[in-house]
């Protein structure tokens, strides 16, 4: 049976959380390079945009790509973080004019306080045991500025997390902030929902 960098993120609904391994043997996990399916990470842009945005957390960066297009599409430089070292130095080499660093934002997140807005770039699967005190330290430390969640939903075959949310309305009604803007996309073939939020904290 083939491997997969699946199996080092979430297999046979069980979080297995071995991102250093899967950046180390696989060279392009969720074909980050191309983004084949771009309706989340596009939102997710526009919602920074309609919002006036200037500075912006990535939290999950990975590669870096989607840190390159925040930057081609509206000229900001993200901070852009991830908790896995082997990914931030691949991320470096391919976008040197960027700014990538290894963080664990269960941890470290009040140390980027003093940017606009906060993304979550795909990552919402790999924290959920963290996500309340992950909004506590959001209400205590960007109070009045943006938090923009790009994420996926399966249609119908979700095995892990289902006892938190399983679709869109079920995150937002999670979330313990003013939602200001939304947006859900999936073409037919699909076998995923890409969606994209961002809340006013208070």
């Amino acid at each position: 049976m083939t491997e997969s960098y699946h199996d080092y993120v979430i297999k046979d609904g069980k979080f297995i959380g071995k991102f250093n391994e899967m950046y180390s043997r696989f060279d392009d996990p969720w074909t980050q390079s191309t983004q084949p399916n771009k309706y989340s990470r596009m939102a997710g842009i526009i919602h920074l945009q309609n919002f006036g945005v200037k500075s912006v957390l990535e939290c999950g960066c990975g590669l870096g790509y989607y840190a390159n297009w925040i930057h081609r599409e509206l000229g900001i430089v993200p901070k852009s973080v991830d908790i896995s070292d082997v990914a931030i130095e691949k991320a470096k080499q391919l976008f040197p004019h960027l700014d990538f660093e290894v963080a664990d934002i269960c941890k470290d997140l009040p140390k980027y306080k003093d940017v606009d807005a906060v993304v979550f770039a795909e990552i919402i699967w790999y924290i959920l045991p963290s996500l309340k005190d992950l909004f506590q330290m959001l209400k205590d430390n960007f109070a009045g500025k943006y938090f923009v969640v790009n994420q996926v939903f399966y249609k119908g075959t979700q095995k892990y997390g289902t006892e938190y949310f399983t679709n869109m309305r079920e995150f937002i009604n999670y979330v313990p902030f003013e939602l200001v803007g939304q947006c859900e996309a999936t073409m037919a073939k699909d076998s995923t929902i890409e969606t994209s939020v961002i809340f006013r904290i208070q």
